[in-house]
């Protein structure tokens, strides 16, 4: 580590944080999202700035001419570190709204010649019940241009129009069948519940494109994930050799007990007596690999610990899982390779993809806007601030997740989210429902705080699915009754709140 003076006292410097590196008035004024004008300009010059580093680079190459050694890049864009991840990503909205452009010029011009029809979107027709082999074979086969495009999603059988919100729900329920333990796709770390590529399992490459194309769509379609991954995965998406601290982090006791080994003062072969090799169960059985040819007779010592501890490492996170980690990344980079995405860092591709964990509901009170017949200081409203603040946050997770289809915040956190509170009639039977493409909750009038609270409670935990509610309580196909007095665009159900308890609720045609 480096120090300041140079003396024996000398304190070793810290690392900056990127957070330092981020300029406000950069993000918050030249890139604030109404400022298009200046974001077009941007964007174009970076795109020049590019063109000019690879006519720069070839010439180099050649050595045949001598290179403006005092040439600088114009946009800002060509400067990442002062640039926040909420910045990034608009960035890489218009970096593929641009694309997309370019994909539909060119499709329009084979539809003339060929007489296709063109679709401006990437539709999915999927079967709730069978959602990953309908993702798997609609997606795994897409064109790239076609990926880029904006997603629709129509589940069979539902009433939901895709104008945002049944994409995100789509999302949250195909990413948590992937994840599930009976796909043993991945490991869960017992202590840090993060997943990791599991080397053992019996799944074929495509299902792991598939998660790799899944985020890539849900980046373009600013859809937020809740993929509980450890840092190195990202890591390698930017192409940097995981260390053992990336260990620590996603194994931490194995990553621990060979820090323990590296750091340890006395004869490590003697007190070890650890080869080069590593031992592993796979399904009962015990087998070897070696982490060099020959590796079995090699021993540890205190001179070649630090050599194997980095081929322990790269094995551990790389070599065992590469046909995992090979397919996942293929899959990401059929729709995220490109040069928009090399502006983040690791930290900030996690925070695109996962969105910031800190759900700051103080933060989201104070940008709430309300509309038909509530206000900021109505009872209704003021009740209804006291019972989410009151909430435990798996049900401050829950209530986000119904009104706004994700459990996440987006990236700048719950204070950048445009939410709606609508009144919605003084019906007391009535239960909240929502828009989740518009972030907008519509809330009856109930009178008190305590049908307030139970009606709410009820709402956000039979909040799956789109056009039928069915309640999570009893798992029969007599959870939702309809009763006399459905119209064209309102639906009224008797919906079962709890064993041999039904509610009348009368629901709005949902347009998501």
């Amino acid at each position: 580590a480096s120090s300041v003076g140079g003396g024996a006292d000398a304190q070793p410097r810290s690392k900056a944080k990127l957070l330092d590196f981020y300029n406000d008035a950069v993000n918050d004024e030249l890139f604030a999202p109404q400022n298009r004008p200046y974001m077009a300009q941007a964007y174009r010059a970076w795109k020049k700035d590019q063109k000019t580093e690879r006519e720069r680079a070839a010439r180099s190459a050649g050595a045949a001419e001598e290179l403006d050694k005092h040439w600088l890049p114009e946009s800002v864009i060509s400067y990442p570190f002062v640039l926040s991840a909420a910045t990034k990503a608009r960035i890489l909205q218009v970096d593929a709204q641009q694309q997309m452009h370019e994909g539909v010029n060119h499709e329009i011009f084979a539809a003339l010649m060929n007489g296709g029809r063109l679709n401006p979107y990437l539709v999915l027709r999927i079967r709730r019940e069978n959602i990953v082999q309908d993702t798997l074979q609609q997606l795994v086969h897409c064109p790239e241009n076609d990926l880029k495009k904006p997603l629709k999603v129509v589940f069979e059988g539902e009433d939901g129009i895709d104008e945002g919100g049944v994409q995100k729900e789509f999302m949250q329920v195909v990413t948590r069948e992937l994840l599930d333990p009976a796909y043993a796709m991945f490991k869960e770390d017992d202590e840090t519940n993060q997943l990791f590529f599991n080397p053992h399992t019996f799944e074929i490459g495509l299902e792991f494109e598939l998660i790799g194309l899944l985020i890539g769509v849900a980046i373009y379609n600013s859809i937020i994930l809740d993929f509980p991954f450890p840092m190195v995965i990202y890591k390698q998406l930017k192409g940097k050799k995981p260390t053992l601290e990336d260990l620590i982090e996603a194994q931490p006791q194995l990553g621990r007990n060979l820090k323990q080994m590296r750091d340890f003062q006395g004869n490590i072969e003697d007190t070890f007596g650890q080869v080069f090799q590593v031992s592993y169960e796979v399904w009962g059985n015990v087998e070897t690999h070696d982490l060099v040819e020959g590796g079995g007779s090699i021993a540890v010592t205190n001179d070649n610990v630090h050599e194997y501890i980095s081929k322990y490492v790269e094995w551990t996170l790389m070599g065992s899982v590469q046909k995992q980690y090979e397919a996942f990344e293929k899959g990401f980079m059929r729709v995220c390779g490109g040069a928009a995405i090399e502006l983040f860092t690791a930290e900030e591709l996690e925070l695109l993809v996962c969105g910031n964990p800190t759900l700051d509901f103080e933060a989201l009170e104070k940008v709430t806007h309300y509309d038909d017949g509530f206000e900021e200081d109505s009872p209704m409203i003021k009740h209804f601030w006291e019972v989410v603040h009151a909430f435990t946050e798996e049900e401050k997770r829950l209530l986000l997740k119904f009104a706004t289809g994700s459990d996440r915040a987006p990236i700048n956190g719950l204070s950048s989210l445009t939410f709606v509170i609508s009144k919605n009639g003084t019906d007391v039977e009535r239960l909240p429902t929502s828009h989740t493409c518009f972030n907008h909750l519509l809330l009856p009038d109930y009178g008190t705080k305590e049908i307030l609270e139970e009606k709410l409670r009820t709402a956000i935990n039979q909040a799956e699915g789109f056009g039928l509610r069915k309640a999570n309580v009893d798992a029969d196909a007599d959870a939702t009754r309809p009763l006399p007095g459905a119209g064209r665009h309102r639906a009224v159900w008797r919906v079962r709140a709890g064993p041999g308890s039904w509610v009348r609720a009368e629901l709005p045609k949902r347009l998501d």
